[in-house]
């Protein structure tokens, strides 16, 4: 059983020439570990990739520590708020409710109902457009255009930090990349103060579906792939 997310559909091609496929998937920050394992190919689901070519798969965007950083990010986050809370609370006088939050100790910086504040993504285009199934019938030339590409958006996509990591995969019928996406928000109240989250949806391409397959066709639009 794969350890990674499945992305269903993620090489089609239509009768108006090859989409963009652009796929995201909401990752809890306990699973970097296991699509780390998964994307090094050190686990989950590996019977579909060449390990002949494994070799030549590799990290586009990110620190080599980017997943310790991301935590030490959430606990600092979970103190800062923790705090936070407290001291509104004390300053309107609720000092019961702030007792309350003590008692409680820290607690998830993300809303209550995302159970996965974080997004994994996925960006190709079928294996017919680079040549065919393999890297072996793959032209080197699109390749690297769309690798060149696919980083430019992602990164005026998801900018000031927010795309953290992302690695290309060869080892597959047709050549993609895998990305992760932490977005950031401030929310500031009156009775819990500045409190940082991890609130994905305030980036608009994943709050809209639509926005994000508008936004991907316009950029590789210069090289033939169409809307997804």
């Amino acid at each position: 059983m794969s350890v990674q997310p499945k992305f269903e559909n993620v090489f089609p091609v239509t009768e108006k020439g090859f989409p963009i496929v652009l796929r995201f998937k909401g990752m809890h920050p306990r699973n970097i570990s296991r699509f780390l394992m998964h994307d090094r190919r050190r686990g989950g689901d590996l019977l579909h990739i060449d390990p002949m070519v494994t070799h030549l798969n590799g990290v586009l965007f990110g620190e080599p520590d980017w997943d310790d950083r991301l935590k030490y990010e959430i606990r600092a986050a979970q103190e800062g708020n923790f705090a936070e809370k407290i001291r509104a609370l004390e300053a309107k006088s609720r000092k019961k409710e702030a007792e309350k939050v003590k008692v409680l100790g820290l607690s998830d910086p993300w809303n209550s109902c995302s159970e996965r504040p974080l997004r994994e993504g996925i960006i190709t285009v079928n294996k017919d457009w680079f040549g065919g199934a393999g890297i072996a019938k793959w032209d080197k030339g699109k390749v690297a255009e769309f690798k060149a590409r696919a980083m430019d958006f992602l990164q005026e996509s998801f900018p000031n930090g927010q795309l953290r990591y992302a690695s290309g995969h060869a080892d597959e019928e047709a050549f993609h990349i895998h990305f992760v996406v932490a977005v950031w928000r401030e929310k500031v109240s009156k009775h819990s103060g500045r409190q940082l989250l991890l609130q994905a949806s305030a980036n608009p391409l994943i709050a809209r579906y639509e926005t994000a397959q508008d936004l991907a066709g316009e950029a590789f639009a210069p090289l033939g792939i169409t809307r997804g």
